[in-house]
């Protein structure tokens, strides 16, 4: 398989995330893909990617199962790696045209998150919504449940100013359902019509 292109957009302690454009198909072709570029990325020819029977994608040893996380939207995929620690990725498209940020933060996000987002102005609402909503997928994809339980946690209010600082490291302490976690989002313009965010957590337990 010729080497995907790809980039390293994210880094949070020995934890990388890099966004790969993978050719159409399945998914199990984007494992591949994802496989590849992560091997060259990291120069570890032995990294090797399946899923578990809950269809979660998980790595063979010598790494820890849960050091891999995947997140594809339209043609892009972003794929985490951390050798010792389990991670997690997300990567939304910004959506310009009909979605409201200050509604989806006051049906989503806790209350403090979502009175932040009101206070802002349009634009940086959204963008700091988007923010928001990556972040916190990533980090809950560390939980094994992701957003099965709800984008209440982690509360990320008091973290708003950095979280909007790309590639800055957010540290958070453990939560109900969360370990202590580090984390770090950008946003990234010109890769399609709209913005790109892309998240990368990292469990520090």
């Amino acid at each position: 398989m010729t080497a995907p292109r790809f980039e390293v957009v994210l880094a949070v302690a020995d934890a990388i995330a890099i966004l790969v454009r993978p050719r159409p198909g399945g998914r199990a072709e984007r494992d591949q893909i994802a496989q590849t570029a992560l091997r060259t990325a990291t120069q570890r020819d032995d990294l090797s990617i399946y899923r578990r029977p809950s269809e979660r994608p998980a790595l063979r040893q010598p790494y820890h199962e849960l050091g891999v996380s995947l997140s594809h939207r339209a043609d892009l995929l972003l794929a985490g790696f951390a050798p010792n620690s389990a991670v997690g990725v997300d990567i939304e498209i910004e959506d310009v045209n009909g979605f409201d940020p200050v509604a989806f933060a006051a049906d989503h996000f806790s209350t403090k998150e979502a009175a932040a987002l009101a206070a802002l102005d349009g634009a940086a609402a959204l963008q700091a919504c988007y923010r928001l909503w990556v972040a916190k997928e990533a980090a809950l994809k560390i939980s094994g449940r992701g957003i099965f339980d709800g984008l209440d946690e982690p509360d990320l209010s008091a973290q708003l100013n950095l979280l909007r600082t790309d590639g800055a490291t957010i540290h958070l302490g453990a939560g109900s359902r969360l370990p202590p976690i580090a984390l770090a989002v950008t946003r990234l313009g010109g890769t399609v019509d709209q913005a790109v965010y892309c998240a990368l957590a990292r469990d520090m337990s």
